[in-house]
């Protein structure tokens, strides 16, 4: 069975550049990087089935992510690990990715 959310390099590359083109999110946070230990401690919850990224705005007013775990009935485990604080770009980069 195939992954229903993979898409190519250049679908990615068009929807990162349309975002990153916009008008209205000149300036704003493009990518949030967080680690592995992130995703592992979420997706360890007991019932966890899958992870769901919010956008938020942090104590700066800048765009973030906020993560949080996910059950079978579509439900967030808000009792569970929710995570922030990821590394925010334009700050830390892949400057050569052609997602940026």
């Amino acid at each position: 069975m195939s992954n229903p959310h993979e898409i190519t390099l250049a679908e990615a590359a068009t929807m990162t550049h349309a975002y990153q083109n916009a008008t209205q999110f000149q300036g704003l946070t493009v990518a949030v990087k967080f680690d592995r230990i992130a995703y592992d401690e979420i997706l360890a919850l007991p019932g966890c089935v899958a992870v769901r990224s919010y956008f938020a705005l942090d104590s700066t007013n800048a765009l973030t992510v906020v993560l949080v775990g996910v059950d079978v009935n579509n439900n967030d485990l808000t009792n569970g690990k929710i995570m922030d604080g990821g590394n925010k770009c334009p700050i830390i980069c892949d400057i050569n990715s052609p997602l940026f």
